[in-house]
């Protein structure tokens, strides 16, 4: 589907985000969140890891479909390893998430990032049982929608999470229209409750398929 379907098809028909009712957005996506969109939309690809992405410069177009004035974009980098050869899998890892911080900048984001911190997990008998990444963001978006309260009226949150279920309860409270975009598995009930507007993400399926698996070039983290 290219851009053109898309705004016909999916903003103007289904979205119905019209500027008399939503108008100065301010869109924040948890792309932690986004990013597993793949996985309910293409299951056979990404049985076992991601391989189907979510195109990041197609999220930036949906912003600027539906006119959203800001967009900030939350995502974690792996730790760069200097010790290992740049081809390591654990270095690939870093490139690949520096990467789609890279891009997110490059497609009109306003970029939010931090490395990702890797949590030792033990049994119920205290045995070590390998770390697991852990690098959410909730503090941040909560900060930025709370510190730019002044400055929209209606915000999008690309996110599903119900931790957000306070946070735009307040919003509602100080006049703000919400709009959610996530998938109908993950829509919470905290964030259905304060909605003015839930767009399935299932609707932008077509037009987010992204299947490059060439890994970018990357520059070093600023």
């Amino acid at each position: 589907m290219d851009l053109e379907e898309f705004k016909t098809k999916v903003i103007k028909e289904k979205f119905g985000i019209n500027s008399e009712q939503f108008f100065n957005i301010y869109t924040f996506v948890d792309f932690g969140n986004v990013r597993h969109w793949a996985k309910e939309f293409w299951p056979m690809e990404n049985k076992y890891r991601i391989c189907v992405e979510i195109d990041i410069e197609k999220l930036g177009k949906i912003c600027e479909c539906i006119k959203s004035q800001k967009r900030f974009f939350y995502y974690g980098y792996y730790p760069k390893r200097d010790d290992l050869d740049w081809n390591h899998p654990l270095n690939l890892k870093y490139r690949k998430s520096i990467a789609r911080v890279n891009k997110a900048k490059e497609s009109g984001f306003k970029k939010r990032t931090k490395e990702i911190k890797m949590i030792p997990h033990y049994d119920e008998g205290g045995k070590f049982i390998g770390k697991m990444p852990k690098c959410n963001f909730d503090v941040e978006i909560t900060m930025d929608m709370l510190m730019k309260i002044n400055k929209y009226d209606s915000v999008m949150l690309l996110s599903g999470d119900s931790d957000f279920g306070g946070l735009l309860s307040y919003l509602k409270s100080k006049g703000k229209k919400i709009i959610i975009v996530c998938t109908r598995n993950y829509m919470s009930t905290e964030l259905e409750s304060v909605k003015d507007k839930f767009i399935p993400a299932e609707l932008l399926k077509d037009f987010l398929r992204f299947e490059n698996k060439n890994t970018p070039p990357v520059k070093a983290e600023e």
